[in-house]
């Protein structure tokens, strides 16, 4: 990677009761992010539950939205993520679910094995590309696989400006250190735009996600988002010190 990351607190995650209680609480009760996302996705004509696609999601976690995507769509899908303990623990909830349209395998966005090129219609991924060093070399990742279409949710400016925000939470210590470390990174939107075209995939759509429910600011004053209400009734999504902006996009490979 071309900057360095902190994954242990991630790694990590199985043994935290407030990451595993975020992941849990999905299975039960999809996110509004989630639910927008898909929404958003069905309307713009990737994902349908007349048209089954197979679809990757990266960095799935314990694999609730995975989940959510086989249930809803009927589409067969496989979620990957960096952590086995996370991974182990999801597929005994697709057991537990009888869900067979799903699976969780171990995998690296920075390494997606060969096995995997073409054998996706689309790759997706929920609220992970702002949590890596960069923008640019997992998507690169994804393209690589020659799916029809990516998409992400993830956060963006809608300009020629972008932050690399490093966080570290002193509510959330890890072995070793007094705090925990991760990125919360804002990506130029138009920047991201044109080098996914570079990259084969001109055919490029977004939209701002707005909350249509009120959060609660966590108690133990850490990072989580909450939300704030401005005079026109409009929520703002913070977490910690941060703007959540946060944004859905996809595109579609060119037909060449």
């Amino acid at each position: 990677m071309t900057k360095q990351q902190d994954t242990r607190a991630w790694m990590a995650a199985a043994t935290n009761e407030k990451i595993l209680d975020y992941h849990r609480r999905q299975f039960k009760q999809p996110y509004r992010s989630t639910v927008g996302f898909c929404d958003w996705l069905e309307a713009e004509g990737l994902l349908g539950a007349e048209s089954a696609q197979n679809v990757l999601d990266i960095g799935c976690g314990m694999g609730a939205n995975s989940y959510y995507l086989a249930n809803r769509f009927s589409s067969p899908t496989v979620g990957i993520d960096i952590n086995p303990d996370l991974i182990s623990l999801g597929n005994s909830m697709m057991d537990e679910q009888d869900e067979s349209r799903c699976s969780l395998e171990i995998g690296d966005i920075y390494k997606l094995p060969n096995s995997f090129v073409n054998r996706f219609d689309g790759l997706i991924s929920f609220q992970v590309v702002s949590w890596l060093p960069s923008f640019e070399e997992p998507v690169a990742a994804m393209a690589r696989l020659c799916p029809s279409w990516i998409a992400m949710s993830s956060l963006f400016f809608e300009g020629e400006v972008a932050a690399t925000v490093q966080i570290q939470d002193y509510t959330s210590p890890v072995e070793g250190k007094d705090h925990s470390a991760s990125y919360y990174n804002v990506y130029s939107l138009t920047r991201s735009r044109r080098f996914l075209a570079e990259l084969g995939y001109g055919d490029f759509r977004f939209q701002r996600f707005e909350i249509d429910i009120d959060l609660d600011k966590p108690k133990d004053g850490g990072m989580g988002t909450y939300t704030e209400r401005l005079v026109n009734g409009q929520r703002l999504q913070v977490s910690g010190p941060v703007l959540m902006s946060w944004y859905f996009v996809a595109a579609r490979r060119d037909i060449v």
